[in-house]
């Protein structure tokens, strides 16, 4: 019997509870419906996700370095870099009034003043392929420096974000990445050779070439640019460019489980 008592007991409990529950609920003020929003409130629609992984021709993935050196337009992407060996001439790094230190301070002088190297470059890449551009490194190489010649060698690491094309890219998982290297080996004299800035300009329309030649698919991009530049030498340049073609036949691509490797 007093199990009896004991179960309508909890019973009544949960009837009143719940009979109150109900109460509370029914006098709630509801919630406005979406078609009732006050004017002039934005609803956030969510972001879509972007894809961040490339198939390669041969149904692997690309490398997530190389992903973001095609992909990450908005951005600097230690990847996509100018990268520029050069000679000048020490003299040219000193300002108005100043003079050539003791031999023994040249090597001191020439790393201080490495980024003045890079002068010239920049504008280059804005007006034909970049909307920003900044030097990333500039030092001098290591035993290049001559005091009799009063030159040295520098090292230059400029990095860049491409502009906008304007257009959207295709669908990234219905394309490969495809990519392809260049090379410009310039005889002394010929055009183009006359200094660094000569040297990258004409570099600079070889890719364009480049990418607009038969057989490039859509969105082609330089994703990396060489040049190695000393008066009266050869000048050697070079860059990788990348662009997207669609699935070979037979090839069906399902989203990866895991990242590639290489960054």
């Amino acid at each position: 019997m007093l199990r009896i008592l004991i179960g309508s007991g909890l019973l009544l409990m949960t009837v009143g509870f719940g009979a109150a529950g109900w109460q509370y609920w029914k006098t709630m003020p509801k919630a406005a419906p979406s078609d009732q929003v006050a004017e002039g409130a934005a609803v956030a629609a969510p972001a879509p996700m972007r894809q961040s992984w490339l198939i390669s021709p041969t149904g692997g993935l690309i490398p997530q370095a190389d992903v973001r050196a095609y992909l990450e337009q908005g951005k600097f992407v230690p990847q996509r870099t100018l990268r520029v060996v050069r000679q000048a001439r020490l003299a040219d790094l000193l300002a108005e009034g100043e003079k050539l230190p003791e031999p023994a301070f040249l090597q001191a002088l020439a790393d201080i003043r490495a980024p003045r190297v890079a002068d010239g470059l920049c504008p280059l890449l804005l007006d034909a392929m970049a909307q920003e551009c900044a030097v990333n490194a500039a030092r001098v190489v290591e035993g290049s420096v001559d005091p009799a010649a009063g030159t040295a060698s520098f090292a230059l690491d400029i990095v860049y974000r491409l502009k906008d094309s304007g257009g959207e890219l295709p669908d990234l998982a219905a394309h490969v990445l495809r990519s392809d290297r260049m090379r410009l080996d310039l005889a002394p004299g010929s055009e183009g050779t006359a200094s660094p800035e000569a040297a990258l300009q004409t570099l600079l329309v070889a890719v364009d070439t480049a990418c607009s030649a038969e057989g490039v698919g859509h969105a082609c991009r330089p994703v990396r640019l060489d040049l190695d530049w000393v008066p009266g030498q050869p000048v050697r340049a070079g860059a990788s460019i990348a662009w997207l073609d669609p699935l070979p036949k037979g090839m069906f691509v399902a989203p990866p489980l895991d990242p590639a490797k290489g960054g």
